[in-house]
């Protein structure tokens, strides 16, 4: 059985082995003395000082966990350990404040989405999320103050994995902490309460050093035309093609398809009989994608820099101006595009290209390294039934809805410790989804953020008569072994 008392404890595993006994150390001889000044006798004195008490016995804890870990190769993970004894150890982080050590183990445990913005004006035929234009978004100051949080409680726990869990599936993607659901990161760009801009540059740089976590950058691309955009693209090509930077990244990612608003509005005029406003829109598409392409041509030396190609698989019915034959001529259209620039450049200023060589050299990795293969699986989530009844496509794609009420039952059975596999997301509110990344069940756990009363646009595919209660989730592990005993 897990311990249940703070002041005469062992230390326990998840599988009730003992790691070692308790020991004492003085907070003046903690390496964590950063949490001091945060400390804040305002209102009730008598509530702080048992607060302050009980955060002095998890500071002893953790640090016990730390000398533990140092006797074992295996990796600790936070949810492995019973959370009454580290109790007390988010006091004085404002974010956390109002959360249980059980409430924050949960939310960290997977935590896949950040999402500083809500919305996407793009409207890609095929968005699982169906986003649709918004401007909710967090302030730099309440996404600083979640980093900031997270890097608190890491160093109070010398460094212990809050996110960690055994993932069933091996992709590395369910291994970060991105900031966007339904955004692109193009326009992941927070303002603070003075007015300033803060780019997806310092907010990957605060996932990484604060949250400790890598991140992924996801774009559509954008208009060849909008200086604006165009500005900001060449310098996250600079700035992530530095090594140290680009480390920052488990993905950059281009995302490349049929689906574009352009496209299928070239689709449908083409279908109308308008075939020049059909050629200018497939124009329009492709010339924008292969201005992202060189733009980001530095990155293109780097593994972590992928063009995502999906499309319905060829012999899909109804859907031969989506399948990926369609796609293919949509890529050789845009490589060519990309030949003539780099052309330009060899001609003009050279910014990326000093020789033919150079032109050689590109146009190989793209075609064999970045352009190798079309993903077909696409799942039902989003926008995409609309697609399918307006095309009257017959596709048989991906259902997450099977999964909900198996990960529900887990949920009402096992509380935190459930087996179906789960992320986390946290929205611009501060609000913790339970997510499959198709399907959402709301919690009744949410981060102390400034603007927590701003709802954001709701999220699709989200669980409707159904919230994961802190009830459930705190469920005593006591209970949860006794059930499973039975």
């Amino acid at each position: 059985m897990r311990i249940s008392s703070v002041n005469n404890y062992k230390i326990y595993s998840a599988n009730n082995m003992p790691i070692c006994n308790r020991h004492t150390t003085s907070l003046s001889k903690c390496k964590n003395n950063d949490s001091r000044s945060q400390i804040d006798f305002k209102g009730n004195i008598f509530t702080e000082i048992r607060n302050f008490k009980n955060f002095v016995k998890a500071v002893n804890y953790a640090n016990s966990l730390y000398r533990a870990s140092k006797r074992f190769e295996k990796p600790f993970i936070l949810r492995e350990f019973c959370m009454e004894p580290l109790e007390g150890l988010q006091y004085g982080i404002k974010v956390f404040k109002g959360l249980s050590m059980k409430d924050i183990q949960y939310l960290s445990e997977n935590l896949h989405v950040v999402a500083v913005k809500r919305g996407c004006s793009n409207m890609c035929g095929y968005c699982y999320a169906d986003a649709k234009p918004s401007n909710i978004e967090m302030s730099f100051e309440d996404f600083s103050s979640i980093a900031d949080g997270f890097k608190t409680l890491r160093r109070r726990m010398h460094g212990l994995d809050l996110f960690g869990k055994n993932i069933p599936i091996d992709d590395p993607i369910y291994k970060t902490t991105e900031l966007f659901y339904d955004a692109d990161c193009m326009n992941l760009v927070l303002k603070d309460r003075n007015g300033n801009a803060h780019d997806f540059t310092e907010l990957a740089a605060k996932v990484y050093n604060d949250i400790g976590r890598q991140t992924v950058f996801d774009t559509f691309g954008w208009y060849h035309k909008n200086p604006l955009m165009q500005k900001r693209a060449e310098r996250y090509a600079e700035h992530f093609s530095k090594p140290e930077n680009m480390k920052q990244l488990k993905a950059f990612n281009l995302s490349f398809n049929p689906f574009n608003a352009s496209y299928i509005a070239s689709v449908k005029s083409r279908r109308a009989g308008d075939i020049q406003k059909a050629a200018r829109l497939r124009d329009r598409f492709t010339t924008n994608m292969a201005n992202a392409l060189f733009t980001f041509t530095p990155l293109l030396k780097y593994p972590e820099f992928n063009v995502m190609v999906r499309s319905f698989p060829p012999g899909t019915k109804n859907a031969a101006e989506f399948d990926g034959n369609a796609t293919f001529e949509l890529i050789l259209e845009t490589i060519n595009k990309v030949s003539a620039l780099y052309q330009n450049d060899l001609n003009g200023a050279k910014k990326y290209v000093k020789s033919q060589r150079d032109i050689d050299d590109f146009l190989e990795i793209l075609i064999t390294a970045k352009f190798n293969q079309i993903e077909t699986g696409l799942n039902s989530a989003g926008r995409m039934k609309e697609f399918l009844k307006e095309f009257n496509i017959k596709a048989k794609l991906q259902n997450h809805e099977k999964i909900v009420k198996p990960m529900i039952e887990d949920l009402q059975e096992n509380g935190r410790y459930h087996e179906c596999m789960a992320l986390r997301l946290i929205d611009t509110d501060g609000r913790v989804y339970h997510m499959n990344y198709a399907k959402f069940i709301p919690t009744e756990i949410q981060l102390n953020l400034s603007n927590k009363d701003i709802k954001p646009p709701k999220l699709a595919n989200l669980v409707e008569n159904y919230t994961l209660t802190k009830e459930v989730l705190n469920r005593s592990e006591v209970w949860i072994m006794e059930q499973q005993a039975n």
